[in-house]
């Protein structure tokens, strides 16, 4: 089975999503939303056009993934900018800029962000408590 990207974004009041490779495009003010309008533009895609775009044909399994903003703003609901900021050295207006798409971040700084969050989940991996 194929596998095709969807990429989640950011946004100030919604996700946006599209599959790449494809011109299919939905949005949701949930990650849970967003894949169920996900799954009816592609079946809306597929009526009217009479079949699914070359990369979906034959089977596919979708691989959602984030750009930094979608990441910031799913995440922000775990971690707050201001924590963020302290683990990365990013200031978090310029977190929140960026999560809302009024800002983007350049490669280097998404690289920062991303490497902050992974050596924060590794740091909480290895969190152990005696009782």
């Amino acid at each position: 089975m194929k596998k095709v990207k969807a990429i989640v974004s950011g946004g100030k009041d919604l996700y946006g999503v599209w599959i790449e490779g494809a011109p299919i495009y939905s949005a949701g003010e949930t990650l849970q939303k967003l894949k169920s309008n996900l799954q009816e533009s592609i079946d809306l895609y597929e009526e009217a056009v009479g079949e699914l775009p070359e990369n979906m044909r034959g089977g596919y399994e979708i691989e959602y993934t984030f750009d930094i903003t979608g990441a910031l703003r799913y995440y922000s609901q775990f971690i707050t900018y201001p924590a963020l900021g302290k683990l990365s050295g990013i200031n978090p207006k310029q977190l929140w800029n960026y999560a809302n798409g009024y800002r983007r971040a350049s490669s280097k700084t998404s690289e920062k962000i991303i490497s902050s969050l992974h050596k924060f989940g590794n740091d909480l991996a290895q969190v152990r408590i005696s009782l």
